[in-house]
């Protein structure tokens, strides 16, 4: 058994450009001094001489464990980061700048979790070997803070930004934000008016009915009060890889998924608006619910957990009677992205669930199904 603890600070200067700290100007023109013109210049921006790296405070422990000969592995880790200092641009007044955005080392952000991995080996003989890897890690982060004091003033940022949001091919009208950066809530957050399902518009159709959320939420700039509704980025997320012996034939498996966060369709939430059509197709169930209305609201968001078979491989050592010329062959077949299970009623729920940009979370017409393949493979050893 072996313990470890860990403790440190990293920097991280990523979210600046070059020359950020420097005072740099370009030609504004040309103005008489004198009897000779002379070109002026001004400054390109703010300028921040106080420009740092960020910094990422490190903890970490857990322990590994082996026991009966290996057969059983056991790895446990607990990690606890705290970034301070962020760089991030802020609005500020004019004057006392000389322009409207500043970039400053204010923020704070929290990332925690915890990850486990097991090992396990139940059947080994030599005619048969069942091995089992698996690893779970559960995750969560926290936007703590984006305002402080920067000299002697304090500025702030929007505490309600938009990350992702719907538009192209069949998006017409209807307020699009769907995923936002709260401050004291995790990144990637889905910011949405309640629906309290589908009634009538008044003209044979139906649109989305919005809950009143009496004060609860927060009215945006499309007037309707809003609630946090879920996460974009997975509580949870599972790995494994199973592996099988019997003398001269192997099979492996691969299992991954993530739970704990939510999808919104997107292209449900287009395609299922009939006033789209005929500029656009619809989906097969669109006449007849006759929904033609295309207002965001949390009647497209929908679980994302998921558990998908990334591969099965069936391998085969084929015996060789005369090993003169090749020592050893063996005959694999592969099937790629075999099944996936899940409630989500998407074509996939393998989205971007992680990296934060216009995409977090947002199933918005653009993601092209994983191809199921299948591969037969042969390698021999001379």
């Amino acid at each position: 058994m072996k313990i470890r603890v860990g403790y440190g600070l990293a920097g991280n200067q990523s979210g600046i450009d070059s020359y950020t700290t420097l005072r740099l100007a370009q030609p504004n023109g040309v103005v008489p001094v004198g009897s000779a013109p002379v070109v002026s210049l001004t400054e390109l921006r703010n300028t921040n001489p106080d420009l740092k790296w960020e910094v990422k405070h490190n903890f970490n422990a857990g322990f590994d464990l082996a026991v009966l000969g290996n057969r059983l592995l056991l790895s446990m880790n607990y990690y606890l980061s705290k970034t301070t200092d962020m760089l991030y641009m802020y609005n500020v007044s004019v004057p006392p700048f000389t322009y409207n955005t500043l970039v400053a080392n204010i923020g704070s952000m929290r990332n925690s979790g915890v990850e486990i991995a097991v090992g396990l080996t139940p059947l080994k003989t030599q005619d048969m070997e069942l091995n089992i890897n698996a690893n779970v890690s559960f995750q969560q982060n926290k936007l703590l803070s984006l305002g402080g004091m920067y000299n002697g003033e304090y500025i702030d940022a929007t505490e309600f930004k938009s990350i992702s949001s719907l538009d192209g091919a069949g998006f017409h009208g209807g307020y699009n934000h769907i995923t936002y950066q709260i401050v004291g809530q995790p990144l990637g957050i889905f910011y949405l008016p309640r629906s309290n399902g589908l009634v009538s518009d008044g003209n044979g159709g139906y649109k989305y009915g919005v809950a009143d959320l009496n004060g609860g939420g927060v009215s945006l700039e499309d007037g309707e009060d809003r609630y946090i509704a879920g996460q974009a980025v997975p509580k949870a997320i599972v790995g494994s890889n199973i592996s099988f012996r019997y003398k001269d034939f192997d099979l492996s498996v691969q299992i991954n998924g993530a739970f704990g966060h939510k999808i919104y369709n997107g292209t449900s939430l287009t395609y299922m608006n009939m006033r789209i059509f005929p500029d656009y197709n619809v989906m097969k169930a669109a006449p007849q619910t006759n929904i033609k209305d295309q207002t965001a609201t949390d009647y497209w968001l929908e679980r994302g957990d998921y558990v998908n078979f990334d591969y099965v491989t069936a391998g085969w050592n084929v015996s060789l009677r005369n090993r003169k010329y090749i020592q050893s062959l063996h005959l694999t077949f592969t099937v790629n992205n075999l099944a996936t299970i899940t409630g989500y009623s998407g074509v996939s729920p393998m989205i971007n669930s992680s990296t934060v940009n216009n995409t977090l979370g947002l199933d918005d017409k653009r993601n092209y199904p994983l191809a199921r393949t299948y591969t037969l493979g042969l390698s021999i050893n001379f």
